[in-house]
């Protein structure tokens, strides 16, 4: 017989073990959080650093447990891959609303309406968020952002260098993180374009751990000629051989034929390859190909030779100091050699949006002109051991998801202090847009947005009472700084949470707990 899935057959044993992923998680939450540590059968040690990794290392005894552990895992997996902040606060809001949705329909209460109710509510709460989001006009913004994302979770001196980098690329720059050999923790800002498109097959990948190509000084053909056969690159392989050299294919149109003899090739070890895809016009409107053959000397052809076949010759390939690609996104660390040509370039492109006609024309100049000046910053960790390194790792590069994220839709005060903000709007709201039981869904959310302060407060051991009274009187914009310990003004002391993180956090707990409740 198939196992069932039902949350009221069995519903004292999923409210503990929803109880159970609570105490378990919450220990993560805000500047303060602490860290998981998982062991696998071979006693191989990992440090789990949020919410989202942590509840990925959780299991139950019972099937419909484990269905309600893999709900909320795909909720705050989503939220991490969206905003990159906000898994453990994802992972709170939807067992406090689980609990309470489950004790009503226990009651009695209708989960329809319920439903219906939170469905309404996860609407409004995602307009009403728009409305208070700041957009991001300084540095100082994205400073404020990395500070309440990391909080004590990260050295002074690391925190610092953050700092640096994010002065010195500006919102359009990029930051890596790699491992230095030394002790000491660099910076070093580097030449680089990235692309929007990554390997056309999962196979290439050399770094199993980080799912991605990394190689260093590859050799690179760029071309918007149609590959149709492999003879055409038959030059440049016995080459690459010869050389012992990785080689990164950017095309437009390649066969799958021609990529899985490539793939094959490369699991057998006779080359190191890979082929990034990257089909459509897209690129040739805004030149990004044309772009980083110039940067990497690789030969690129003009648009009229587009459909004539080709062999192509050593003299077209082109070079880079570092390629790292991932499953959506390539990246290409340039010679800084190749800053002179940039600057060459930069200079025709503005030359050409002066006598630009339409806005779409100088937008897509003014594109190519920021990628062009654009700068990598790498951070070089310099730390004791492996586990430390990866658990800055996996800090820094929530903290740079995030602040990507806030550029898109800007900032809201930090520190917890925006979900009680939120909780008046929604109880004058609620009472004029909800419908007969639909208004218990009201009073269950209420409750759960004072969940993610009050367990921040928890985790600093700072009683909650008397500094809520404060802060009620004070109003928006003032909150709790948990690091100073002290009242302050959000957004001017750069207390601050990306709108995005925010705005996913609300929308994958209400929406996800609002179809759960339903579900037998």
């Amino acid at each position: 017989m198939k196992k069932q899935f039902s949350l009221f057959q069995q519903l004292r044993r999923n409210l503990q073990a929803v109880e159970d992923i609570d105490q378990c998680i919450k220990i993560t939450l805000g500047p303060t959080g602490k860290n998981g540590i998982k062991a696998n059968e071979k006693g191989k040690l990992s440090f789990l650093t949020n919410g989202s990794l942590l509840i990925k290392s959780l299991e139950f005894s019972t099937s419909s447990a484990n269905i309600i552990l893999k709900l909320l895992q795909e909720a705050c997996s989503k939220t991490s891959l969206i905003a990159g902040d906000g898994a453990t606060t994802t992972i709170l809001l939807s067992c406090q609303l689980l609990k309470s949705s489950l004790r009503l329909v226990e009651s009695g209460y209708n989960s329809i309406f319920l439903s219906n109710g939170l469905k309404k509510i996860a609407y409004f709460l995602t307009e009403k968020l728009l409305e208070f989001s700041h957009p991001i006009s300084k540095i100082e913004n994205l400073i404020g952002i990395l500070k309440t994302t990391l909080g004590k979770k990260v050295s002074k001196e690391l925190f610092s260098l953050l700092q640096q980098c994010i002065l010195q690329i500006g919102r359009d720059g990029m930051l890596l993180v790699e491992e230095n050999v030394s002790s000491e923790n660099e910076i070093e800002i580097v030449q680089g374009i990235e692309l929007n498109k990554g390997f056309a097959s999962s196979y290439f990948i050399n770094d199993i751990k980080n799912y991605e190509v990394i190689y260093e000084k590859p050799y690179l053909l760029i071309t918007n000629i149609n590959i149709q056969s492999i003879n055409q690159i038959r030059d440049i392989i016995e080459y690459i051989k010869v050389e012992n050299k990785p080689l990164v294919i950017v095309a437009e149109e390649i066969t799958k034929e021609i990529i899985s003899t490539l793939v094959l090739n490369n699991i057998q070890k006779k080359i190191q390859i890979v082929v990034v895809k990257y089909k459509g016009i897209e690129f040739q409107k805004t030149g990004i190909l044309e772009d980083l053959a110039l940067l990497t000397h690789s030969q690129y052809f003009p648009e009229k030779f587009q459909k004539i076949t080709r062999n192509f010759e050593i003299s077209d390939l082109g070079q880079a100091e570092k390629v790292i690609i991932k499953k959506e996104k390539s990246t290409f660390i340039i010679s800084k050699f190749s800053k002179v040509l940039a600057k060459r370039r930069i200079n025709e492109l503005n030359r050409e949006l002066l006598s630009a006609e339409s806005e779409y024309e100088k937008s897509l100049f003014k594109i190519r002109i920021a990628r062009l000046s654009g700068r990598i910053a790498k951070i070089k960790l310099g730390l004791s051991n492996k586990y430390e390194i990866e658990e800055q790792r996996q800090k820094i590069e929530k903290a740079i998801h995030t602040i990507k994220s806030s550029l898109e839709e800007g900032f809201v005060p930090g520190g917890g202090i925006f979900y009680l903000y939120l909780k008046e709007e929604l109880s004058n709201w609620s009472n004029l847009n909800l419908i007969g039981e639909e208004i218990f869904a009201s009073f269950i959310v209420l409750e759960a947005l004072s969940r993610p302060i009050k367990e921040l407060f928890n985790n600093t051991n700072t009683i909650f009472y008397p500094i809520s009274q404060k802060l009620e009187q004070l109003g928006y914009p003032y909150g709790f700084d948990f690091m100073e310990q002290k009242i302050v003004h959000t957004l001017n002391n750069g207390l601050i949470d990306s709108s995005k993180s925010v705005r996913t956090i609300l929308w994958n707990s209400i929406s996800m707990i609002a179809t759960l409740i339903t579900s037998e």
